[in-house]
């Protein structure tokens, strides 16, 4: 499903699997005809922008809750925007950017259903607790069981990726709320601290318009298109398990034992919405990279980035300093040669690195 250049027909959607059924039904609105595959149920009119939905068998409904974010960059705009991405931070080589090479550019139009809704959990638990008893020589601490209770909610844009297998396409499934995002690749280097991000609950209707095949052609993404296979009523059950999954792990850090934690989801309405991507691939050294970009918002969703040289011997030089402060003063002050010596040479160890770091090429 790759990007091409527009046209006023557009062409027939990409063969599916090899033994996949390949089916056809007109438009509802233009009567054009909607090719899918097996298996697809929210099928997008390459000619008028209509959607349908196969909601049952012998059930065909027009989606008329539709809209999509905008597309605001093509191809070079994209690996723009990746590129600026991997010149910045304390992770990655300064030139970094300069050094890789873009070898998968691929555009999709990717279907989600966002399910507006609110989550409220009630909780109840034990928490254990310590206390200090008697005086003098009789003063001991001891544990004790506190039962404690309390609530919380939270507002959610859910995102549902209308799709079976969110590892179809790299980097679907890490922008999903609480999914890591961004991987760091430290090879060999054991002491991985930072670099990783989490996604955050992030509305993807925020920015939205109403579906515009026009705009999508415009930019030559009419053919990008990538029908649902999940359907509404499937979408909101799964928000409703991911939510209720998400505020029962929040519970659990709010007491040492939670014994009851109730949770209520209430949907207030459920939206089709289809996000502009630009999945790429970038090959550093001998490894090959992948960088998702939202190309409405024009920002990188999702990547993966080899640390550069200098962050790793920083950090190295780090532990190396805190390890031989810690042995150089108890050996010191408890006149202890061998931690003496330890401290000494874990001082030693970080210079060392640093001079090795030095002259190595990224």
């Amino acid at each position: 499903m790759s990007s091409t250049g527009g046209g006023e027909a557009a062409a027939a959607p990409a063969a599916g699997p090899k033994g996949a059924d390949i089916h056809e039904i007109s438009c509802s609105n233009c009567g054009a005809p909607l090719v899918y595959m097996e298996g697809e149920a929210v099928i997008t009119c390459q000619y008028c922008g209509t959607t349908t939905m196969l909601a049952a068998p012998g059930t065909i409904v027009k989606v008329e809750s539709h809209f999509m974010l905008p597309p605001n960059v093509g191809r070079d705009q994209a690996i723009g925007i990746a590129a600026a991405w991997l010149g910045k931070g304390f992770h990655k080589s300064k030139s970094l950017a300069g050094s890789v090479r873009w070898t998968v550019t691929e555009a999709r139009v990717l279907p989600y259903w966002v399910v507006r809704s609110k989550g409220s959990t009630m909780w109840r638990g034990m928490q254990k607790k310590t206390r200090s008893t008697g005086t003098g020589k009789e003063r001991k601490t001891e544990e004790y069981w506190e039962p404690v209770q309390g609530s919380f909610s939270e507002e959610y844009t859910w995102p549902v990726y209308a799709r079976e297998d969110a590892s179809e396409f790299w980097g679907i499934r890490n922008i999903e709320p609480g999914h890591r995002s961004v991987f760091p690749d430290w090879g060999k280097f054991l002491f991985r601290f930072g670099g990783t991000k989490t996604a955050p609950n992030e509305n993807l209707l925020e920015g939205k318009a109403d579906f515009s095949i026009e705009q999508l052609r415009d930019r030559g993404l009419e053919t990008s298109i990538v029908n649902g296979q999940i359907v509404q009523d499937r979408a909101e059950r799964s928000a409703r398990d991911r939510i209720m999954e998400r505020h029962a792990k929040k519970a659990e850090g709010k007491a040492t034992r939670i014994t009851d934690c109730d949770t209520a989801v209430d949907v207030q309405g459920v939206d089709l919405i289809y996000l502009p991507v630009w999945e790429l691939e970038y090959v550093y050294g001998a490894k090959t990279y992948h960088v998702l970009v939202d190309a409405s918002r024009q920002k990188v969703l999702s990547a993966e980035m080899p640390v550069g040289k200098w962050a790793k011997a920083v950090i190295f030089d780090v532990v190396m300093a805190v390890l031989a402060a810690v042995c150089l003063g108890l050996g010191l002050s408890r006149d202890v040669t061998p931690l003496t010596i330890l401290g000494a040479a874990f001082g030693a160890g970080g210079i060392a690195f640093t001079a090795w770091t030095y002259t190595r090429k990224e």
